[in-house]
């Protein structure tokens, strides 16, 4: 009997120069394989080039163990990150549903939003003009015509340009804001789960007669991450050691960048 009814995650960074994570990575599918209800939030890695990604031994070790998650599961959900909207299409090969900006519905019984949450990040308006040029540019031609080699340098090199450091480096100023999460808690959503600014907190948010709560999870670092678990309709915060699930006393406020989970 699968420990929870459903798993969320999100922000893993996968890549093959970073082994401990990869480990992190093959512990959770190990424990959470079986769980009814999986959702990825996105950014699940550094960054995917497309089709051709799996070429190489990563890509087709990424695709092995997201495969594992969704044939275990009676509905698989993946949202798109900032890092990885081409995975979408090798999602859907992989048994997910996929959606490009959020998931709005039904997920364990709950009227949920699931996204990554770069989109409730109003005030860095410098990443949100990037956002909405790179999402926009085709870069779907870039895995026909561009050799895989040369697919990965490019990717590397805007990997390194990455945006969306502001709201890590000031989360209460440029990240999460509270109007477009208040507008999904008015449009019905009881819970809304997310990631992207990498500092975990859950809070209440007001709608016009209900209450909605905002989970947001960690990025995944050495020690761990803080993942969203679902058992008999309750959403909760809690941490993954590589192991065990334990307890996370989830702060209300967001945090620093320099937020580090307890060993």
């Amino acid at each position: 009997m699968a420990e929870f009814d459903g798993i969320l995650f999100s922000d893993l960074h996968l890549s093959a120069d970073k082994p401990r994570l990869n480990e992190l990575f093959d512990a959770f599918v190990d424990r959470v394989e079986g769980t009814p209800e999986v959702a990825c939030l996105g950014d699940l890695m550094e960054y995917w080039t497309g089709s051709k990604h799996l070429q190489c031994e990563h890509g087709q070790y990424i695709f092995r163990q997201m495969s594992r998650l969704a044939k275990g599961a009676r509905r698989a959900i993946w949202v798109n990150g900032n890092r990885d909207h081409m995975f979408q299409g090798t999602a859907r090969k992989a048994g997910y549903d996929t959606y490009r900006n959020r998931y709005f519905g039904e997920f364990c019984g709950v009227q949920a939003d699931l996204e990554h949450g770069d989109l409730f990040c109003t005030r860095d308006r410098k990443y949100q003009r990037y956002r909405l040029w790179f999402r926009n540019v085709p870069w779907g031609l870039m895995g026909v015509f561009v050799p895989a080699a040369s697919g990965h340098k490019f990717c590397q090199y805007l990997r390194s340009k990455s945006m969306g450091e502001f709201a890590r480096r000031d989360p209460e100023y440029y990240g999460i804001q509270r109007s477009p999460v208040e507008r999904l808690v008015f449009r019905g959503a009881k819970v809304i789960v997310c990631g992207h600014v990498h500092t975990p907190f859950s809070r209440n948010y007001q709608g016009a007669k209900d209450i909605g709560r905002l989970h947001v999870m960690s990025d995944w670092r050495e020690n761990g991450a803080v993942v969203c678990t679902v058992k008999n309709g309750e959403y909760k915060l809690m941490r993954f050691d590589g192991e065990n699930f334990t307890e996370f006393a989830a702060p209300e406020s967001q945090g620093v960048y320099e937020f580090e989970m307890a060993k």
